[in-house]
């Protein structure tokens, strides 16, 4: 018997007042608005997951429009390519039934290709690179927070040291914006992941869940990437090519980050294997967070664990 078209009409209409709600909420609450745009895509994954990814594109396309016309064509643009791909993407995979980690990468590399169609569009639109805005505002803030250190009688040679420290690291952050792009697609695909999960699971619909973090492992060819990234930054730095050595350093980034996550993976590991209570591990966790020097650790114990397979998620177990 053919299903009645009524009820995904109506959840349909539903979601897709939801999708307009939270671009008010994101436009007009500056504090719960920037948290509540990252969730943007939940009310399309659902429809896409209840429904199928046509009622999905249909609700989207519906919210674009409406959002243009009560607001703004940009805040549409922003809100609807920004994070429209990313519902569509996500409530198809788990529809299929995906694994999680397939459906994550499904995601995120929908979420990283609307990233860059906003850009696209607002150069396009505005006539300049919205990426400029990004590095005069960082340029600015260390000019404000010279200023106002000035201003508190901080001496002239404290002022010149604290400029030489900043200095390289804000031309360091405007190289590695693209890895900053990639890593952010991440993770909003994972935060609107869990959630439309948990939303999910409240409407009687169980979603296969990642395995629980002790058990998380990266990909073994992050190890080779972090080493291919050393070299192409080597070779960039000797002979003067700053596109092989600025891809070295977003590529580096990447690889690190995947590194740390491994690391932190086999933590959890380890307190559990060990029983340590939750006060040790609060204090563990503040330590690799608050010292550079434990965090550098982390990240190679992240590539031991990933080079030697110390939790043995690779290997058999002997029965």
């Amino acid at each position: 018997m053919q299903k009645s078209p009524v009820r995904p009409v109506v959840e349909g209409g539903v979601l897709t007042a939801v999708a307009i709600l939270f671009a008010l909420i994101s436009t007009y609450l500056p504090i719960v608005g920037a948290f509540v745009n990252l969730l943007w895509p939940v009310p399309i994954v659902l429809l896409g997951v209840r429904h199928g990814y046509k009622w999905s594109i249909m609700a989207v396309a519906a919210s674009g429009v409406i959002i243009a016309l009560i607001m703004h064509p940009l805040t549409a643009v922003s809100v609807v390519v920004g994070f429209g791909l990313i519902g569509i993407a996500l409530g198809y995979g788990l529809r299929q039934g995906f694994s999680p980690t397939k459906t994550l990468l499904l995601g995120a590399s929908a979420s990283l290709i609307s990233k860059i169609a906003v850009l696209a569009i607002t150069a396009a639109v505005m006539g300049f690179n919205p990426l400029n805005l990004q590095t005069e505002a960082m340029t600015t803030g260390l000019e404000q927070a010279m200023d106002f250190y000035r201003g508190m009688g901080m001496p002239a040679e404290e002022l010149a040291r604290m400029e030489a420290t900043m200095k390289p690291m804000l031309e360091l952050m405007k190289v590695i914006l693209p890895a900053g792009f990639v890593l952010a697609a991440f993770v909003d695909t994972f935060l609107n992941f869990q959630v439309a999960k948990a939303v999910l699971a409240r409407l009687g619909q169980r979603i296969e869940s990642f395995p629980p973090f002790r058990r998380w492992s990266m990909p073994r060819a992050t190890v080779y990437a972090l080493a291919v990234s050393l070299v192409a930054i080597y070779w960039g730095k000797t002979r003067e090519l700053e596109l092989l050595s600025n891809t070295g350093m977003n590529l580096q980034v990447i690889t690190t980050m995947l590194l740390f996550v491994q690391g932190m993976a086999l933590v959890y590991f380890l307190t559990d294997k060990y029983n340590l209570s939750r006060i040790v591990r609060g204090i563990i966790l503040f330590l690799i967070l608050s010292n550079g020097i434990f965090m550098q650790a982390l990240i190679i114990g992240g590539a031991f664990d990933l080079i030697f397979d110390y939790r043995q998620l690779r290997t058999p177990k002997l029965e």
